[in-house]
C-alpha cells in the first residue's frame, strides 16, 4: 500500500499539489481584494451620489433663514422704538405662513430671547408651535449666540423628522430673537432606495435619521458613549432617552469599544456587512452606504471552484502531454494573453470613440435646442408687446372699418337714387381705407414673423424707425405723447436683421410709453395735492454716425428708474411692472450683442431714461 502511495506521489504530483494550493490561496486572496475594491468603488459612488442629492435638496433652504432675518416687517415686531407700522402677532403669523408656502418649507417660526415661539407658520394647526419653548434645542442655543445653525431632530410637537436651520435676528447689533426653518425629511428617503445597497444618513452623534429601512431609524450602527446618550436625552432629539444599536449589527457590536467611530472614505467591515462612510457634509450629516458581504464571499468562492476545476483539467492534460504539451500550453497562453490585451485595447478604443461621438452629438443637439429656445423666447416677447398694444391697434383698425361700413351703407342708398357719380367717389374712399388697413396689418405681420437664418442681416435705419413708430403711433396719440424724431436719410444701412432691430426699438419705445403713463398717474396725484404744473410727456429718437458704427439714442421724460437698480435693468425677469415678463430689455441686449453691438442705459435729468445703442454699419462686400 505504501509502495503504491509512493508511486502516486511523484515529484510532478507533489509539485502540482503545492502549486495548486499556492494558486488557490493567491486566487482567493486576489479575488477577495478585487471584490473589496469593486465594493469599495460601488459603495463610494452610492454614498457620494446620495450625499450630493441630499445636499442639493437641503441647499434649496439653506439661505432662507438668513434672507428672511433681514425683512423689516419681521424685525418691526421686536423693535421697541417704533411707534407706528409695527407688525402685530397675527400679521407676523400670516407673513410666516406665506413664506412657508412660497419656500416649500415645513414650518417657519420665530423665538424670543427666552426660546419661546412667538409666531409660527403652523399657527392654524392644532399642534402649533406658538407658545412652545425650544430653549433646550441646540439650534436655538447656538443661534441666540449669533451663529447660523443646522440641526437634525424628531419634532417635539409634530413627531415628524426635520432638518432645522436657524439664524439670529438683529436690530442694530443686538440679537432680539431667532428665526428657524424646519425642512421635512420624509421626501428625502425616496432618493435613498437602491436594489444593491442600503443607504443611511447619520447625524453628528452617528444616529440614523434617514434610511430606506424603517426599523433602523433613530438607532446607531456603533455603541454611543455615555456623554452622547446624555446629550441626546437632554436635547429630546429623537423622543427617547436611550439610543440602541440596530438589531442587524447588535450581535457583532457587543464587544465593540464605544469610543470607536466610522472613518470617512474608508471601507469598514462590521459583521456580515461592508460599510462605506462618506465625508461629513457641510450640513452636519454623514452618508453611509451598506452592503451585505455574503454576495461578495459567494463570488470569491465561485472563483475558487472555477480555479480548482480549471487547474485540475490543466494538470490532467499536463500529465498526458508532459513536457511537449507544457511548451505548447505556454505558447498558447502567451498568444491568448496577447490577443486578449489587443482585444481589450481595441474594445476600449471603440468605446472611447463611441462615447466621444455621443458627446459631440449631445453637444450639437444642446446647441440647437438652445438656439430654438432663444428664438421662441424672442417670439414670445414680440407677441407679448403686441398683446399689450392690442387695444390701440384694435382702435386704429376699427376707425377705418367703421368708415368703410358708413360709405358702404351710403353707397347703397346712392345707387337706389341713381347717383353713380357719388357712388364712385365713395368707392375710391373705401379703397383708400382698405389700403390703410392693409398697411397696418402688414406692419404687424412683419413685426410678428420669426427670423430665419436665410435672411440678410442688413437693415435700413429709416425704415426700421418708421415701422417701429407706426406700430406705437396709436398708443402714443392716445396718451398724448409727443414724439421728437430726427430726420433719418434713406441711405443709412446697419448690420442687423431689420425685424430684430424693429423689435428692439418697439421694446424701448413701448417701455418709454409705460414709464410716461406711470409718470402721468403720479403727476395727477401731485397736481391734485399741490396744484403743480404738468410736464408734457415726450419720447425722442436721435442718431449719429461714429466711424464704422451708428449710435441710436432713445430717451423719455418718464418716471425713470432708481440708480441702485440700473445694474439689474438688463437681467432676465427683472421688471418694475406687475404685469411685465421682464424679458424685453434682456432680449434686446442679446439681439444687439449678437450683432457685435452694445446697449446701455442711464438716467436723464430731471427725469426719465436714456438708452444708447451702438450698432456696426453694414459693409457691402459686393
Amino acid at each position: 500500500m505504501s509502495k503504491k502511495l509512493s508511486n502516486l506521489i511523484t515529484p510532478f504530483v507533489f509539485f502540482s499539489l503545492i502549486l495548486g494550493a499556492a494558486g488557490l490561496t493567491a486566487t482567493h486572496f486576489l479575488a477577495g481584494q478585487y471584490q473589496e475594491q469593486v465594493v469599495t468603488q460601488q459603495l463610494n459612488e452610492a454614498a457620494n451620489k446620495a450625499n450630493l442629492q441630499i445636499d442639493s435638496e437641503l441647499d434649496k433652504f439653506k439661505q432662507i433663514p438668513d434672507l428672511l432675518s433681514h425683512d423689516p416687517r419681521l424685525l418691526s415686531y421686536f423693535d421697541k422704538s417704533l411707534k407706528t407700522d409695527k407688525i402685530s402677532t397675527a400679521e407676523l403669523n400670516t407673513l410666516l405662513f406665506e413664506w412657508s408656502g412660497q419656500s416649500q418649507a415645513d414650518t417657519i417660526y420665530i423665538h424670543d430671547p427666552s426660546g419661546t415661539v412667538v409666531a409660527s407658520s403652523n399657527y392654524r394647526k392644532p399642534r402649533t408651535f406658538v407658545g412652545e419653548n425650544f430653549a433646550f434645542r441646540p439650534y436655538f442655543a447656538s443661534a441666540i449666540k449669533g451663529h447660523k445653525t443646522q440641526y437634525v431632530a424628531l419634532g417635539a410637537r409634530s413627531d415628524v423628522r426635520g432638518y432645522f436651520l436657524s439664524s439670529p435676528l438683529y436690530i442694530d447689533d443686538d440679537i432680539v430673537g431667532v428665526i428657524t426653518v424646519k425642512v421635512s425629511l420624509e421626501n428625502l428617503e425616496n432618493i435613498l432606495t437602491s436594489d444593491d445597497f442600503e443607504i443611511v444618513v447619520l447625524d453628528s452623534n452617528q444616529v440614523v435619521f434617514l434610511s430606506s429601512q424603517a426599523p433602523w431609524l433613530y438607532h446607531s450602527l456603533l455603541p454611543l458613549t455615555d456623554q452622547q446618550q446624555q446629550d441626546i436625552a437632554a436635547q429630546r432629539q429623537y423622543g427617547q432617552n436611550k439610543i440602541s444599536i440596530i438589531d442587524a449589527f447588535n450581535s457583532t457590536n457587543q464587544t465593540t469599544d464605544a469610543s470607536k467611530v466610522l472613518t470617512a472614505n474608508q471601507l469598514f467591515k462590521l459583521g456580515t456587512f461592508n460599510l462605506y462612510p462618506a465625508a461629513t457634509s457641510d450640513n452636519q450629516y454623514q452618508v453611509v452606504a451598506i452592503k451585505d458581504t455574503r454576495s461578495e464571499l459567494l463570488k470569491v468562492l465561485q472563483l475558487d471552484v472555477i480555479f480548482i476545476v480549471i487547474y485540475s483539467l490543466v494538470m490532467l492534460i499536463a500529465w498526458s502531454w508532459r513536457q511537449t504539451y507544457l511548451a505548447k500550453v505556454a505558447l498558447t497562453e502567451l498568444n491568448q494573453n496577447l490577443e486578449q490585451t489587443v482585444d481589450k485595447r481595441t474594445q476600449y478604443l471603440k468605446q472611447s470613440n463611441q462615447q466621444l461621438q455621443q458627446t459631440l452629438f449631445q453637444y450639437q443637439e444642446s446647441q440647437l435646442k438652445l438656439k430654438q429656445t432663444e428664438q421662441e423666447l424672442t417670439q414670445t416677447a414680440k407677441l407679448a408687446v403686441l398683446g399689450e398694444l392690442s387695444a390701440s391697434i384694435n382702435h386704429e383698425i376699427n376707425q377705418p372699418l367703421a368708415a368703410l361700413r358708413t360709405y358702404s351703407e351710403n353707397s347703397v342708398k346712392l345707387l337706389e337714387m341713381g347717383r353713380s357719380d357719388l357712388v364712385k367717389s365713395n368707392l375710391d374712399k373705401m379703397i383708400a381705407l382698405n389700403t390703410s388697413i392693409t398697411e397696418i396689418i402688414a406692419r404687424l405681420k412683419v413685426f410678428a414673423r420669426k427670423v430665419t437664418k436665410q435672411e440678410h442681416h442688413v437693415a435700413s435705419l429709416h425704415h426700421a424707425i418708421n415701422n417701429a413708430t407706426s406700430i406705437l403711433r396709436a398708443l402714443m396719440i392716445k396718451q398724448g405723447i409727443t414724439l421728437k424724431l430726427s430726420t433719418v436719410p434713406d441711405d443709412i444701412n446697419i448690420a442687423i436683421h431689420p425685424t430684430e432691430l424693429e423689435q428692439v426699438l418697439v421694446n424701448l419705445m413701448h417701455n418709454a410709453t409705460q414709464a410716461l403713463s406711470q409718470q402721468a398717474a403720479l403727476q395727477n396725484d401731485l397736481e391734485t395735492q399741490e396744484g403743480n404744473q404738468p410736464t408734457f410727456p415726450q419720447i425722442g429718437v436721435e442718431w449719429q454716425l461714429n466711424n464704422d458704427a451708428c449710435q441710436l439714442i432713445i430717451w423719455d421724460n418718464g418716471i425713470g428708474i432708481a440708480s441702485d437698480k440700473l445694474e439689474q435693468l438688463f437681467d432676465p425677469f427683472f421688471t418694475n411692472k406687475p404685469e411685465g415678463l421682464g424679458l424685453g430689455l434682456s432680449i434686446s441686449k442679446r439681439i444687439i450683442e449678437a450683432y457685435h453691438g452694445t446697449i446701455s442705459a442711464t438716467q436723464r435729468e430731471p427725469s426719465g431714461m436714456v438708452f444708447s445703442l451702438n450698432i456696426p454699419l453694414y459693409q457691402d462686400k459686393g
